[in-house]
């Protein structure tokens, strides 16, 4: 059977030239460093807006012609070749770091929050002599070191300046940082905290602990920053570490780019990114606590607060009683037995509402909150604002403001 195909077209449509379709935005990626989480940030902003990414840079670093991309998202380092390509490129750019140009929109992390936040933890373990080991002075560096010890010296703890960068520091470390680092460590007094400016150098505070034999965290307790899973998990101690919300960053320097391709101004020179929280491993599963009762309860609260405690079940677990452990419950750690409850369960309702899709009543019952008005209640008290409010705030694609997380989040101990 033979069969005609009839073409359902006019005779002007046919004629008609087909459409021409848009070009899509090609942005190049000028990364100084590699960040899977960061890179993670702009693919998400790059899907949404359509955009061509251009990231040939990350396999040998050359710099491609001007005219063959049309916007820039960088991250900037020492080096004065990428930086005088990225300022005189003509083309939109956005920048991320801490490494700035003149006009050119910048988003970073909040160093200050970061700093708070190692404080927290370590003061909410009992800890009273805490180091920051320093390895380089940059600007991210200083800013998380001076607010670490601001916090801690405020709680009346003690702090230690670990300085890798002076000249003479690096005459007695030459061949031997490990060997160097590991004598520091032994001058200072324990049980110790250390706080490093990101995950690499942690996990060399970490060597250096098991080549003195000093053990983690029983006798030094150790944070790194930058949650690296493939540094932090594969530690020669499994290394408790800060999120600092690279994939937050990547997507905000990807959306202000995508403000300027449109044409529309970028009131702000710089975006601040809160960090997300301490994922918690081994180098910080301690507590720092001299009154054995008072370590025990709080190892009890940390294990059971999701369920049904309260002040007197705790008081319950210990052979002393509610008052003398109440007592000594806040003379140690600076808060009660029913506010340390509290804080784990809204720390664990903040993790919830960024990192899932839960509505609010599986958050509050998957917290330890008897219900969602009682949590309603505590963020407002706390935070300052609704659930709802927090998670579009540290949602991806929400809009953080700067500082929102210093002000804001419950460092008990930081404010």
């Amino acid at each position: 059977m033979n069969v005609i195909y009839v073409s359902t077209q006019t005779d002007s449509a046919r004629k008609r030239p087909p459409k021409k379709q848009a070009e899509r935005p090609c942005i190049l990626l000028a990364l100084g460093w590699y960040s899977p989480a960061i890179h993670r940030g702009i693919a998400r902003y790059a899907r949404q807006a359509g955009w061509v990414l251009d990231a040939s840079m990350a396999r040998d670093g050359s710099i491609p012609r001007p005219r063959s991309f049309d916007g820039i998202v960088s991250l900037l380092r020492e080096g004065r070749k990428l930086r005088d390509f990225v300022a005189r490129c003509g083309k939109p750019v956005v920048n991320i770091g801490d490494i700035r140009l003149p006009g050119i929109p910048n988003v970073r992390c909040n160093d200050a929050a970061i700093g708070h936040l190692a404080a927290d933890h370590f003061l909410s373990r009992g800890f009273r002599h805490a180091a920051f080991f320093l390895r380089s002075r940059t600007p991210s560096a200083l800013e998380r070191m001076r607010a670490f010890e601001q916090c801690l010296l405020r709680q009346e703890a003690t702090f230690y300046l670990i300085d890798a960068t002076s000249a003479r520091t690096r005459a007695s470390r030459q061949g031997q940082p490990i060997d160097w680092l590991g004598g520091e460590l032994m001058k200072l007094p324990r049980p110790l905290a250390v706080f490093s400016e990101h995950d690499e150098a942690s996990i060399e505070v970490l060597n250096a602990c098991r080549a003195r034999q000093i053990p983690v965290p029983e006798q030094v307790a150790v944070l790194g920053v930058d949650n690296d899973p493939l540094r932090c998990d594969f530690a020669p101690v499994p290394l408790s570490s800060i999120d600092n919300n690279q994939e937050a960053e990547g997507y905000h320097a990807a959306a202000l780019l995508g403000q300027l391709l449109k044409g529309k101004t970028v009131r702000k020179s710089e975006t601040l990114i809160p960090p997300l929280g301490v994922t918690t491993r081994l180098s910080t599963e301690i507590f720092a606590v001299e009154h054995p009762h008072v370590a025990s309860a709080l190892r009890h609260i940390w294990q059971h607060y999701t369920g049904p405690v309260n002040a007197k079940t705790v008081a319950a677990t210990v052979p002393i009683s509610y008052r003398r452990l109440h007592d000594a419950f806040q003379q140690s750690l600076g808060r009660t037995l029913a506010e340390e409850i509290t804080l784990k369960r809204l720390e664990k309702a903040q993790q919830l509402l960024v990192d899932t899709k839960l509505r609010a009543h599986e958050i509050a019952h998957l917290s330890g909150f008897p219900g969602e008005d009682r949590m309603g209640r505590v963020f407002r008290r706390i935070l300052n604002q609704s659930p709802l409010e927090y998670r579009k705030k540290n949602s991806l694609a929400g809009t953080v403001e700067p500082h929102s997380l210093c002000n804001g989040a419950p460092f008990p101990f930081c404010r």
